[in-house]
């Protein structure tokens, strides 16, 4: 049989498509799904959940002239199969290939980069109030799923849609599931909207018995009390009615008839309205259906007959090394509870559940309510983890502020995904989170750069009544610690770094994860008879005082490198430390992410591009180094300290 999705190049390909052919359709489609996330890992069973949801809107609507808003975007797969994707869908989340979320940058059919929880109902809102007021006659259609609707943006949203005067759709896309298992009374408020009968069905059956009954009509219409309170009564969505939303449903997100009919019911609706749409995370593969939270978001896997081989990586990633240190955390110390916002098994948070099930939480997709229920905790005298992407970090950044910092509250962050992240891409990068902590007073700053440093780093966070951070890579330890032990600690110069390697020629100051690579980086330039120290800062916050004040009056180059943003980061930090010291910034050069997104590929690829690879930091040395013997020739600086004549003919070389 011809593969249907050959031909598909657009929805208007699909219009064309008979309801049988459309059941085909969407085999092929998850099919193509299943195929393209084993070979490249990605997002799965969200998907697989989707795709007669996502016929039925291309078919009724005119896409992209009525515009499609993507909550959780990682559920867009058949979306992009069938806006023009399809013939390079094999490149999914590969470096210059199809992004793993909607992106504008490649087809129209997308309208925002969207990777994060709770934005979708917003902007519909906006765009929705854009268009009326440009006289656009537009249709505007939310998607929300994986239980983003219990966002506190989304019902900022939500508040707000209701007082449209206009069309605008919301689909919840109701999959009993967030990323893992939904929490929170407004997923059980949900759960019970999936085994009521719909209100559409009670009044229909009303409206059957007052036809059949005397004056039934005349009770119908004695008015608005009566039906009010007919409304309250059976209405399972009275929430989003009472909020100024048409509800309707909840109907079977497989029946690709049934959506297409109800969605052409509601088109021209001119009022504000969600369609509640109940589906199965993972349709199709029962595999995918039984355990939809491994099947969320898997590496790359084979399917043998019935069973689904995952790949296996080598090395242990920083996840297991956090789980494992968090679970021996507990048991030394019966006040450390673990707080997680539906990334239980991302974060290796889930470890502790089995084991300490009254002093694990998860919130659901609520970062903010995360990060104010945990200072709640502090308040009353627990220590709290709260184990969050560094993406994610910043949407609770105000109750860090206010609830965390001001208060001085002893809440540590261990902030997994801290800088590149990989084929998630530009919406997942961990870039930014050092330079909106550093601006909190009292709070410290830590990065380990082995899996021992890692559990010294707790060990020594829970000792202290501050707020801390620590952050570590989507990436493995090394197999290996990379330099002699020394205890954390903050003394009256700051918290204390390590040396790894020392040098004459110059200095790298490796702030986390990267230390290695910057260890990589002096052996290479061994082979060039340059002698470069390798230091583990450890510390952004408080910095190093005692090491900054010895490296920076040695007169040789020094070179920052950090895993985040070259703005407002770890590098700035100690220019700032530099000048506020009276030291000569001139020696210091920054390497880390450009101020620019950074694309979809592989880690090591995107450290790479962005010159964090060890060859790359070989080059920003050697760079340092002759900077700095030009400023020497040029302004006759650093006389006290000027290389012997070997190692001036040398450098020039």
């Amino acid at each position: 049989m011809k593969r249907l999705l050959d031909g598909i190049e657009s929805p208007a390909d699909i219009k064309r498509l008979s309801v049988d052919q459309l059941t085909q359709l969407a085999g092929e489609i998850r099919e193509t799904i299943v195929t393209t996330v084993g070979a490249n890992g990605g997002h799965l069973a969200p998907n697989l959940g989707t795709v007669e949801i996502i016929l039925a809107l291309h078919m009724v609507f005119d896409m992209p002239r009525d515009r499609l808003l993507w909550d959780v975007g990682h559920q867009c797969y058949p979306h992009k199969l069938i806006t023009g994707r399809y013939k390079n869908f094999a490149s999914l989340r590969k470096s210059g290939g199809v992004c793993g979320f909607p992106d504008p940058s490649e087809s129209p059919y997308d309208l925002f980069s969207v990777g994060h929880a709770g934005t979708a109902v917003s902007t519909a809102v906006g765009m929705a109030r854009g268009d009326a007021l440009l006289h656009r006659d537009t249709r505007i259609i939310a998607f929300v799923g994986d239980a983003s609707i219990v966002n506190g943006v989304a019902f900022e949203g939500l508040n707000n849609a209701g007082t449209l005067q206009r069309q605008m759709l919301i689909i919840l896309n109701d999959n009993s599931m967030s990323i893992s298992e939904p929490q929170g009374a407004f997923a059980g408020y949900l759960e019970h909207l999936r085994v009521t009968t719909t209100y559409d069905e009670v009044k229909r059956r009303v409206q059957e018995l007052l036809d059949r009954i005397p004056y039934g009509q005349q009770i119908c219409d004695i008015g608005m009390h009566v039906k009010q309170g007919l409304k309250n009564a059976i209405a399972p969505g009275h929430i989003f009615e009472d909020l100024g939303l048409k509800y309707f449903g909840p109907v079977d997100g497989h029946d690709l008839p049934g959506l297409m009919e109800k969605l052409n019911e509601l088109k021209s609706l001119n009022a504000p309205a969600v369609l509640h749409i109940k589906t199965i995370k993972g349709k199709g593969y029962e595999w995918a259906c039984e355990d939809p939270t491994t099947f969320h978001s898997p590496k790359p896997f084979r399917v043998e007959g019935c069973r689904v081989v995952m790949n296996q990586g080598s090395g242990r990633s920083w996840t297991a090394a956090f789980a494992d240190a968090m679970t021996n955390l507990c048991r030394k110390n019966a006040h450390v509870v673990g707080i997680t916002a539906a990334m239980p098994d991302g974060t290796g948070m889930i470890k502790l559940k089995p084991l300490f099930p009254d002093r694990y939480f998860d919130t659901g997709i609520c970062e903010s309510h995360a990060t104010a229920m945990a200072a709640g905790m502090a308040k009353s005298g627990l220590r709290p983890v709260v184990a969050v992407y560094s993406t994610f970090l910043q949407r609770a950044f105000d109750q860090i502020f206010q609830e965390v910092c001001l208060q001085e509250l002893p809440v540590i962050f261990c902030c997994d995904r801290a800088g590149l992240v990989g084929d998630d891409g530009a919406v997942h990068h961990g870039f930014c989170d050092l330079s909106f902590l550093r601006s909190q007073p009292g709070i410290v700053l830590m990065a380990p750069s082995d899996e021992q440093d890692l559990i010294g780093a707790l060990d020594f966070a829970i000792t202290q009544d501050t707020p801390i951070q620590i952050r570590y890579p989507r990436d493995n330890c090394p197999a290996a610690p990379l330099g002699e032990p020394v205890p954390w600690s903050i003394g009256k110069q700051g918290g204390k770094s390590r040396v790894l390697k020392t040098g004459v020629d110059a200095t790298i100051i490796a702030y986390g994860a990267l230390a290695m690579q910057a260890l990589a980086a002096a052996r290479l330039l061994e082979n060039e008879s340059l002698s470069v120290g390798v230091i583990d800062a450890r510390f952004c916050k408080p910095l190093d005082g005692a090491m900054l004040q010895e490296i920076l009056t040695l007169g040789h180059a020094i070179i920052t490198v950090e895993d985040h943003s070259v703005i407002g980061g770890f590098g700035s930090a100690v220019l700032e430390y530099a000048q506020t010291n009276g030291l000569d910034g001139r020696l210091i050069t920054r390497a880390g992410l450009p101020d620019r997104f950074i694309r979809h590929a592989g880690r090591s690829e995107q450290l790479k591009e962005v010159g964090l690879d060890p060859v790359g930091l070989a080059a920003t040395v050697r760079q340092a180094i002759s900077q700095n013997l030009l400023l020497r020739q040029q302004h006759g600086v650093f006389k006290d300290s000027a290389p012997t004549p070997r190692r001036t003919a040398q450098l020039r070389l």
